[in-house]
Formats: C-alpha cells, structure tokens, sequence
C-alpha cells in the first residue's frame, strides 16, 4: 500500500492489494484513530481526512500495516437492494446494443443477470458505482459530448461499471434503462444505497415504471 499526502489535512491511500475500497475504509473508520475525521472510500482508492494538528501520520502508517494481514471475506448479511428498471426507456439501449452486436432484449437480460457490488459514491449525491458488467456488456464508450441533462433514475452503463443517476445531472454514460424509484433525498438525508452493498435490477414494463414512479429504494 502507498500512502499519499494530499496537503496537510488529507491522504490516499493508493495499491490497496486484494482488499476493496470499501473494506479499508471500514477498518479504518473501526481503529478510532485520533485525527481522523472522515474515510471515503473511491473505486480503487481511500481519502483519509485529517486534523493536522491531532494526526500523527507515522502511527497511522504502523497501524495501517496491521491491517492488511487480516483475512477478509463478503460479510453475511451484506445488504442487496433490488432496482427494478424500465429498459424500454433507455435512451441509448439501441446505440449500446449496436456497438455490443447484441439486440436490446439481450442487453437488458445481462444487465439484469448480475449482482452488482456497489464500490463507491462519487459524482453527485448518492450516485453508486457498481461493477463489475457481465463480460458481454463491457467496453461501451462515454458518449462524445455529455448530455446537458440526464433525467434522475436512468439507468447507465460504461466501460466495465454500471450506475444510476439519482439527481438531474449532466452525464455521458450510455443510459440502457430507467428506474421509477427515488434513490436520494438530499433534504431529507435519505441515501440508502452505500458503498459495500450488493444492488440487482429487475425489468419491468412501462406499465410498472408509471404505477411506482416516487417509490423508494
């Protein structure tokens, strides 16, 4: 593992071995660690923010490589939420599945095939990113020019990462689906989905998306 200065009141925590993300930042977060006051796990990375002045980086390091030497599995009881996802409203559903020589049907069965870990919260408020794709839905390219807008609950793909934008934002994954659920409310400090959870999408018909359109997670 490196461990990385990023001025004087944050660190990343880089080469992480065979442990994700998201189980660094729990061991960290369960050391108690003077100093430390928030541990964000990123896809492959880990943000330690620090008080300067109640931090003392060599101790950190020492306890740090205490910690790689425990063993790790999936917990039981990791929480899976269930998406369902209308794919007949995926803006690019058609685009993608020309470039992956597949129809939409097939696209939308192994989008929908896997269990997803959920790896990160980044971009916006409570925008998960979950992998890995199934490998016949891998390689899809960001589009050139990101949309201005991309409407809350679509469902998205690029590369080897699947997500949902839970927020109007500007956007340039390939969006293969839509969900009528909220995800987030900022207001109300509702984020149900969190880094380490296993999520999995369920087609359903326009039909559904319209009854549950509001629903939460």
């Amino acid at each position: 593992m490196r461990i990385e200065a990023l001025g004087d009141a944050a660190y990343v925590l880089r080469d992480l071995a065979d442990l994700p993300a998201y189980e660094w930042a729990r061991r960290i977060e369960g050391l108690g660690h003077p100093g430390v006051i928030e541990v964000t796990p990123a896809f492959g990375t880990v943000g330690v923010y620090v008080d300067p002045f109640g931090f003392d980086s060599d101790a950190f390091a020492a306890r740090l490589s205490g910690l790689e030497s425990e063993p790790w599995t999936e917990p039981d009881g990791t929480r899976t939420h269930t998406i369902p996802t209308c794919y007949e409203l995926g803006d690019d559903l058609e685009e993608a599945a020309s470039h992956l020589q597949l129809t939409c049907d097939e696209v939308a069965a192994a989008h929908a095939s896997e269990t997803y870990v959920c790896h990160a919260i980044g971009f916006c408020p409570g925008f998960p990113y979950l992998g890995s794709l199934p490998p016949s839905l891998r390689g899809v390219p960001r589009r050139p020019v990101p949309r201005v807008r991309v409407e809350p609950g679509s469902v998205a793909i690029t590369g080897d990462q699947t997500g949902v934008y839970p927020l109007p934002r500007p956007g340039g994954w390939a969006l293969i689906g839509r969900t009528p659920l909220l995800l987030v409310s900022v207001e109300e400090d509702y984020f149900p989905i969190a880094p380490g959870d296993h999520v999995r999408f369920a087609p359903i018909s326009t039909e559904e998306y319209r009854e549950r359109l509001g629903e939460r997670l």
